[in-house]
């Protein structure tokens, strides 16, 4: 285990994946919070448009 971080750590590619990894948690932390935030409302007002319709 010590060598593949000593490996990840002096390799390009390895902090590359890392920063990837963050990007993608990050949007899925933003995703998450805003279905948190308006998830019912969407949800409602879908639900509205598709039974008067």
């Amino acid at each position: 285990m010590k060598n593949f971080l000593r490996k990840l750590w002096k390799n390009e590619e390895g902090a590359e994946i890392v920063e990837w990894v963050i990007v993608a948690a990050v949007l899925i932390g933003i995703a998450a919070g805003g279905y948190a935030l308006l998830g019912d409302s969407v949800n409602n007002a879908v639900n509205t448009r598709l039974v008067t319709k």
